[in-house]
């Protein structure tokens, strides 16, 4: 036994050795050994019978010439050791191997915590079994090693070369690497998120498994088995085959769209995933080949775009010989091909991808809701400011707090300015898609003054806001609205006939975002910028009744425009929308009563209702070359409530309105507003 603390021992000589053991043990720490050939030579003891122990724990091992450690150099067979190479040592040949067992030797080399380079090398007839462990790595090949297990994080940065028919066996663990080739192996075994990169060769009857969220990377050829398990990944980099594949929760992600690539399988069983690059726009795929029995069920996911096809043929992506296997496209049921979708069926032994023109894709439902989320942003902002203008010029009449303000009350009023934030959802139902949901909050500010214009009192203002709109769309789509907007306002109300007018003006900025997620799973986004203008005209009647009670039926038309665009969204679909449109009427009611409560303060409950009607039905939008008519013309039912307080004083004022409407193809499912004003 020989045991080596903080030493150096150095061979000097051509041929020489740093240590020569034989049936013994060595034990070295925080030690260099070195030989001007081989640093360390293990041979065969007198006996032959007994096997040689070597413990390294943070120690250099150098061969000059030759290897760092060489089994049965002495010529004589059946040299045994245990090597166990720790806590950082290192292993360095000057021929570029690490270990070499000769003349039927036998090594078991265990490298633990400890980064090492070099090639380890069994003769015919020798044996060697690797066992690399705690975040080892080796850089370098492995010719004719027999068994070689990886754990927890350890890493070959190298190859497996076995011999075809002596059963080698790889085994990677708890998060092992292997970046190299797998070649002539019995099995290959990736567990607990482990990785390799490179090619899988195995013997005819050999096996792969791949298990718990593993992955390789590679091509594998000649695999008797090749099992794949529990959301591990099998990433194809060129042509493939195996005998049997068996998918349990694994996915086989083929070639992209601009790699191809061909897996042949004999039978296929389970149930698992086969993620394909597919151009559909070319009619190029991927393909899946079972030429025996395939059963169990599996998703193809295919490669989704944004560009047409050249052709409305099918796209043929597999053939499955016999079988009850069943195959969907998971989920979404549909491809993504530009404007339109494809829908997988089964037609003989082929798995077809056929187009569907009555279907929009993800990207095209998105395009389409964007080219018409204009008119519910300018509908609600016109709400919003019609409820304004009702309550500014009701602020000037009279009567309207009946027994308690009077003609000098309305000079105190003459001026105001007013803040007001609102939120509705509108719930739209196209004829291209699932429909949408569109959300919108926003906030409005204003200032305006009484003027005396031919003997008939005026309130004359101007507004800027803003506005957040968004749009949930289906499997996770969405798009955004960011409207900027700025007006001008007047009202006016005549004291005997209770007749008022409201008019309103304004321009908008829309800045417009769409965020896609296609058919597979990827995401595409495109935005761009328009100009919108819109303006509105009531006209209606305050009628006193008893008891502070009143109505106002009214009449309201108005009208909008919003700039036509093209843009392109990164998947590289094209939409040009023409000019939007938009000219409504309105006929309504609104009732209420002035309460007087003894503190001198007004409340003022009201309820309304209208009908709306959009005379405009065309507004074409054009996805790539496939154009669509964006009518919206319907007729809906609006209704809400509303409250005002004012206090005694006069000087200010709050109010809330809530409501909704009902249509064939845009309902407002809840609109919400609440102001605050300032009088002086």
């Amino acid at each position: 036994m020989l045991n080596l603390e903080n030493s150096t021992v150095l061979g000097t000589g051509a041929t020489s050795y740093g240590v020569q053991l034989g049936g013994a043990t060595l034990s070295s720490t925080g030690s260099t050994i070195s030989g001007g050939q081989d640093g360390l030579q293990i041979v065969t003891d007198s006996t032959g019978v007994n096997a040689s122990t070597v413990t390294l724990n943070s120690t250099r091992v150098t061969g000059g010439t030759g290897s760092a450690i060489v089994l049965g150099s002495s010529g004589s067979a059946g040299t045994a050791a245990n090597i166990n190479v720790l806590a950082g040592s290192e292993l360095i040949g000057g021929n570029g191997t690490l270990l070499q067992a000769t003349n039927r030797s036998t090594a078991n080399l265990k490298v633990d915590a400890s980064n090492v380079s070099g090639n380890v090398i069994a003769d015919t007839g020798s044996t060697v079994a690797l066992l690399m462990q705690n975040a080892a790595s080796l850089d370098g090949n492995l010719q004719n090693v027999t068994q070689v297990n990886l754990d927890t994080r350890s890493t070959l940065n190298g190859n497996v070369l076995a011999v075809a028919g002596t059963g080698a066996t790889v085994s990677l663990d708890n998060g092992s690497v292997i970046n190299g080739n797998v070649e002539d192996v019995f099995s290959l075994s990736l567990n607990n998120g482990s990785s390799m990169t490179g090619d899988v060769t195995t013997d005819t009857n050999g096996s792969v498994q791949l298990d718990n969220g593993s992955v390789l990377t590679g091509q594998i050829n000649n695999s008797g088995n090749l099992n794949i398990n529990n959301a591990a990944q099998w990433v194809m980099t060129a042509d493939s085959n195996a005998q049997r594949l068996a998918l349990n929760g694994g996915v086989v992600q083929m070639g992209t769209n601009e790699q191809f690539q061909q897996l042949n399988v004999g039978d296929l069983s389970g149930n698992g995933t086969f993620v394909m690059g597919t151009d559909l726009g070319n009619g190029n795929t991927d393909f899946l080949n079972v030429t025996g029995n395939a059963s169990g069920q599996h998703q193809l996911q295919i490669s989704a775009t944004g560009t047409n096809p050249v052709t409305a043929e099918a796209v043929k992506v597999g053939n499955i010989a016999s079988g009850d296997a069943s195959f969907s496209l998971g989920n979404r049921e549909t491809v993504d091909a530009g404007t339109f979708v494809y829908r997988l069926a089964k037609e003989g032994q082929g798995l077809y991808l056929n187009p569907d023109k009555e279907t929009v894709s993800t990207s095209a439902n998105t395009a389409l809701a964007l080219a018409g989320s204009a008119r519910s942003v300018l509908n609600a902002e016109m709400a919003m400011l019609s409820d304004q203008l009702g309550d500014r010029s009701m602020s000037v009449r009279p009567e309207a707090s009946m027994r308690t303000m009077n003609d000098s009350s309305v000079k105190n009023l003459s001026n105001s300015v007013w803040v007001r934030t609102y939120g509705n959802q509108y719930n739209v139902d196209n004829a291209y898609g699932d429909g949408y949901t569109q959300n919108q909050t926003g906030i409005t500010g204003g200032a305006d003054t009484t003027v005396d214009l031919g003997g008939r009192l005026w309130v004359l203002g101007g507004f800027v806001g803003t506005s957040h709109t968004k749009m949930d769309l289906k499997y996770g789509s969405s798009a955004t609205v960011d409207s900027l907007n700025a007006g001008v306002y007047g009202s006016t109300f005549d004291v005997e006939s209770g007749v008022f007018v409201n008019v309103m003006a304004k321009i908008n900025q829309f800045d417009n975002k769409a965020k896609v997620t296609m058919s597979d799973g990827t995401r595409t986004k495109g935005d761009y910028k328009a100009l919108g203008a819109s303006g509105s005209v009531a006209l209606g009647k305050h009628i006193r009744l008893k008891n502070d009670y009143f109505v106002e039926p009214q009449v309201q038309l108005s009208t909008g425009v919003t700039q036509s665009d093209k843009y392109r969204l990164d998947n590289g679909l094209e939409v040009k929308s023409d000019t939007m449109r938009s000219v409504q009427g309105k006929v309504g009611v609104k009732g209420g009563r002035v309460i007087i409560l003894d503190n001198g303060s007004l409340v003022e409950p009201s309820l309304m209702t209208a009908v709306n009607h959009e005379f405009v039905k065309s507004n074409e939008v054009k996805i790539n070359d496939d154009s669509f008519d964006d009518d919206r013309a319907s007729s809906s039912i609006e209704y809400g409530a509303g409250l005002k307080w004012t206090p005694a004083q006069r000087n200010w004022q709050v109010s809330g309105q809530v409501g909704g409407s009902k249509g064939t193809t845009v309902s407002q499912d809840w609109s919400g507003s609440l102001r605050v004003s300032y009088f002086f």
